[in-house]
């Protein structure tokens, strides 16, 4: 039998969608979310989203060449500033009640920051934090370079969106945006650092996969997320897949 404290983390595989559909999806789940933790993996198309600390001026060219690019730019309810998904970046929604976990909502973005930083321990990625700017970064010829954005919303004590990993996107679209209101940065992907493409080869799988076109493996996953975002919490996780 299940203990009734025991807590439970469904991770949810969606693939390649479009932003409006993934963000109706997640908010159905938001809505029917009262105890356990739901992690939503998936892919979005092109799309520039400004968020609710978001200045339209970091948008740096007309909408009329952004649509000729394939871009739709949407206002969006997370935190945050300006920034970019396209397909072959890792976007995960995280919607959980965090005081049930015994979270305040910047201890929520501190575990997110350290789940990132653990997934690419698994690809031999060294990442860390800045103080003063949002995100995962890492240093790359000698350059400090954003590899993953964060940006979260609190509703009704239930967290919504969460952060967006480059794998192997095209980041050279960042080009079009300030990301993240923070002039001058650049943006990196798994793929730009590694020097070529990471397929299955390239690891010993640990289990099933849990998201086929990015190679993440279910052991890997499970672990960053019971060691991050419930570190500290006393009772016992379950991974639903």
């Amino acid at each position: 039998l299940v203990n009734m404290t025991q807590k439970k983390i469904k991770i949810i595989d969606l693939g390649l969608v479009d932003y409006n559909y993934g963000i109706l999806y997640q908010k159905n789940i938001h809505n029917k979310t009262s105890d356990n933790a739901n992690v939503i993996l998936l892919e979005h198309d092109k799309v520039i989203t400004i968020g609710t600390k978001g200045d339209n001026n970091d948008v740096l060219v007309s909408i009329e060449k952004l649509k000729k690019e394939g871009f739709s730019v949407i206002n969006s309810d997370r935190g945050g500033q300006v920034t970019i998904h396209n397909k072959g970046q890792l976007v995960c929604y995280i919607v959980m009640p965090i005081s049930n976990y015994n979270l305040k909502p910047v201890d929520f973005v501190r575990k997110i920051e350290s789940l990132i930083i653990n997934l690419l321990k698994n690809f031999d990625i060294s990442s860390y934090i800045i103080k003063g700017k949002t995100g995962v970064w890492i240093k790359s010829d000698n350059i400090e370079k954003k590899i993953a954005a964060i940006g979260v919303r609190i509703s009704n004590g239930i967290s919504m969106h969460g952060f967006a990993l480059n794998i192997n996107n095209n980041v050279n679209d960042f080009k079009f945006i300030v990301p993240c209101g923070i002039q001058g940065s650049s943006v990196t992907s798994i793929q730009e650092e590694l020097k070529k493409e990471y397929n299955v080869s390239m690891k010993k799988p640990k289990g099933k996969y849990i998201c086929i076109q990015y190679r993440w493996y279910k052991g890997d996953l499970c672990h960053s997320l019971k060691k991050s975002l419930t570190l500290g919490y006393k009772h016992k996780i379950r991974i639903e897949s």
